[in-house]
């Protein structure tokens, strides 16, 4: 197969606007607690993928998780004092270095709670993780959500009803099956795309070299398609090119998890499953 990369997208996280209003003083007391006012874990949104960008409580307000909703907030905690404080004191270049260590410390924390939330990975789900600042920003309290989104770019939210808290614990009806055009679909339905597994770069928390992280993904997901297919390690198809969906720029990097969705992507609608194909002939629609 093709070494080829289906799309760089931004799926893991949103960073509710990376923006602090500077508070300037050594030494400040930083409160414990979250502000009055701000949401708790369990708080529903019906807000839609611009509405996360921004700091939280969100437009609108909480909406009864039991009804309709688009983001469940699943934990709520505070980035480390001592970087807040580097923050405060900050100039030049270290500011946004600063900036830069604090989201990826409340990024790396949504996508630790969230396996644990819902019971199992959300990389193989039509789910999405998103994490967001709490005002005021300069006090490092941050929200996690969870969304779940018609494609692998993320950019549209489906609508839930009820908590999704364990879903994920014994199979869930919201595992991805095949894209078209970049949207979920059921592989008995016309598709270009087929998910085949994730690979995860490592060592965890590896420095981002955007050379390095193309050829560690392009080799990861077409190890993970010729296994999906049933063929061996040295087998391969010139009708099937891998595809990934992950962390691919230096801010999607930032506190990610390293996880990419492969996909096996087809030049030609496909009608059905290619699972154990081998090199049977595709099943072209």
């Amino acid at each position: 197969m093709k070494r080829v990369a289906l799309i760089v997208v931004v799926v893991a996280l949103i960073g509710g606007g990376i923006y602090w209003m500077y508070e300037r003083g050594r030494g400040r007391d930083i409160p414990g607690t979250p502000p009055a006012g701000a949401p708790e874990a369990g708080t529903c949104y019906k807000v839609d993928a611009d509405g996360v960008k921004v700091a939280l409580p969100w437009a609108g307000g909480p909406v009864d998780c039991a009804g309709g909703h688009t983001v469940e907030l699943f934990h709520v905690g505070q980035v480390g004092k001592d970087l807040l404080h580097r923050l405060d004191d900050a100039k030049g270049d270290d500011v946004k270095v600063t900036q830069a260590l604090l989201y990826a410390q409340a990024r790396r924390a949504c996508l630790a709670q969230g396996p644990l939330f819902l019971g199992g990975a959300w990389h193989e789900t039509r789910l999405r993780i998103v994490a967001s600042w709490i005002k005021p920003a300069t006090d490092g309290f941050f929200g996690c959500g969870v969304a779940e989104v018609t494609g692998p770019t993320g950019d549209r939210f489906v609508p839930h009803e009820g908590s999704l808290k364990g879903e994920l614990a014994h199979g869930s009806a919201l595992a991805i099956a095949c894209i078209n055009q970049l949207q979920y679909v059921q592989c008995s339905a016309p598709h270009d795309g087929e998910y085949s597994g994730v690979y995860t770069i490592t060592p965890p928390e590896a420095p981002f070299d955007e050379t390095a992280v193309q050829s560690a993904t392009a080799k990861g997901c077409t190890a993970v398609g010729l296994s999906y297919l049933g063929l061996s390690a040295d087998g391969g198809r010139d009708d099937l090119t891998p595809g990934s969906v992950g962390p691919k720029t230096p801010n999607e990097w930032l506190g990610s998890d390293q996880a990419f969705t492969c996909y096996l992507m087809s030049a030609k609608p496909l009608k059905a499953t290619v699972r154990g194909l081998g090199t049977a002939p595709l099943p072209l629609a």
